[in-house]
């Protein structure tokens, strides 16, 4: 399948599943209302930024598996690649998406909402993490599942 046509499925897709429990959860901590019309609130900027994320992701992907051909899709130098350059190709989508999510009423304008140092500093922290915990995740993940293994004598 094609990277873009893949990645459009999968940001809809996850988008799709995900947002509702998200917003739920989020406007439950804010003791906020819940109901069928703000549960699928932001969709349309969250689907645009999980769409971009997709399609970058599976480019980078394809880029890293092309650079060395001892590295497999799931391996974690890969995932962190990948992961990292799908959280800075989605950010400016990520950001319209806190714009828009504004508190009624507190609204600032783009000028005053946009700070570029703050969109870099936390877009390169955010993929950091991101690209940190998955690599770890999937490095640990092995030793972890035979450990597992073991232990249950299977």
């Amino acid at each position: 399948i094609n990277p873009s046509i893949r990645g459009i499925a999968t940001g809809f897709v996850f988008t799709t599943a995900t947002l509702p429990v998200t917003n739920f959860r989020y406007r439950k901590s804010m003791q906020l209302p819940v109901n069928w019309g703000n549960i699928y609130e932001a969709y349309l900027p969250t689907v645009i930024r999980d769409i971009a994320y997709g399609i970058v992701r599976n480019y980078s992907t394809i880029l890293c598996l092309s650079l060395n051909s001892a590295w497999k899709a799931t391996s974690p130098q890969v995932l962190f690649i990948v992961v990292i350059l799908g959280c800075l190709g989605s950010a400016p989508f990520n950001e319209w998406r806190g714009f828009l999510l504004q508190s009624k009423g507190q609204e600032l304008t783009f000028k005053e909402f946009f700070k570029p140092s703050n969109f870099v500093r936390s877009t390169a922290l955010g993929a950091l993490k991101q690209g940190v915990a998955l690599a770890v995740g999937y490095w640990c993940a092995p030793p972890v599942q035979r450990f597992v293994s073991g232990f249950f004598g299977k």
